[in-house]
């Protein structure tokens, strides 16, 4: 196949780059020198969550979790979509007036979302501690497991016709008209997309992309335990920090039964 677009990775983004552009009459073809889903598409926890940290965020991950919303339908079981919802919790009273500022911010963008008081925290999720003082409740915040999704994306969404997968390719340079891989082969076409997450440092050095690792822990079967994606208000304190170590607690139901728990946060390292 002649290609109109390379992709280079083929992991959730690579994987919706692609799905986007066939389905506009493109042939694509997506390389990766390992396989499908693999990298940060593996590891992460595949939360699909409306943040507010700035007006662009909000925007960009709403619409995003409505394009998720869409496709749902036609995924399959093992792609794990489930629309769990996000509870975020609160502490005390200052994260408690914290989800009250994000309450008044997603109801000014229309975002379905409910604050509750104690009671009726524990009546939503009755699992939580008790020293709870309420929390945020956003209805339509989902989950996925990517990897699997990805997978449909090139193999079994509408266009995926017009998409070409092929492994084992190791990209070693781009230029504006193709690539070229580590065996020597050159592969010509008129767009070029980088999507090999941190990798693609070594392509085009001048992107301004660092490494940062967390740690997750899934764990035996607890079905029914939680209901909810759930995450501390303290998160919003925490977790976006550009420097130094930090944690903040998640939990997530998977539809297996496990919880998938995090997270915590170290830049410069993998």
């Amino acid at each position: 196949m002649t290609a109109d677009a390379l992709i280079v990775g083929a992991g959730i983004v690579g994987a919706a780059c692609a799905a986007e552009l066939a389905a506009l009459g493109m042939r694509v073809e997506v390389l990766d020198a390992q396989g499908v889903g693999g990298g940060a598409t593996a590891a992460g926890m595949g939360h699909i969550v409306v943040m507010n940290d700035s007006p662009a965020e909000l925007a960009l991950s709403l619409y995003s979790r409505d394009l998720w919303l869409q496709l749902a339908p036609r995924l399959r079981t093992r792609d794990a979509f489930a629309r769990c919802g996000t509870l975020w919790l609160a502490a005390d009273e200052e994260e408690w007036q914290a989800a009250r500022a994000m309450h008044a911010a997603y109801d000014a963008h229309g975002v379905a979302a409910q604050l509750l008081d104690a009671s009726a925290l524990r009546e939503c999720e009755p699992a939580v501690a008790a020293s709870l003082v309420g929390g945020l409740r956003i209805e339509h915040d989902s989950i996925v497991y990517a990897p699997t999704a990805a997978e449909w994306l090139l193999t079994q969404s509408p266009a995926s016709a017009n998409i070409g997968v092929r492994l084992g390719a190791s990209v070693v340079s781009v230029d504006a008209t193709g690539v070229t891989l580590a065996n020597g082969e050159r592969r010509g076409a008129r767009h070029v997309i980088v999507a090999n997450g941190l990798g693609a440092r070594e392509l085009v050095p001048t992107l301004p992309l660092q490494p940062k690792k967390g740690h997750l822990l899934i764990t035996d079967r607890y079905p029914e335990l939680i209901h909810h994606q759930l995450l501390e208000l303290g998160y919003i304190k925490s977790a976006h920090h550009a420097t130094g170590t930090s944690v903040a607690f998640n939990a997530q139901p998977r539809p297996t039964g496990q919880l998938l728990i995090g997270s915590s946060r170290q830049f410069d390292t993998t």
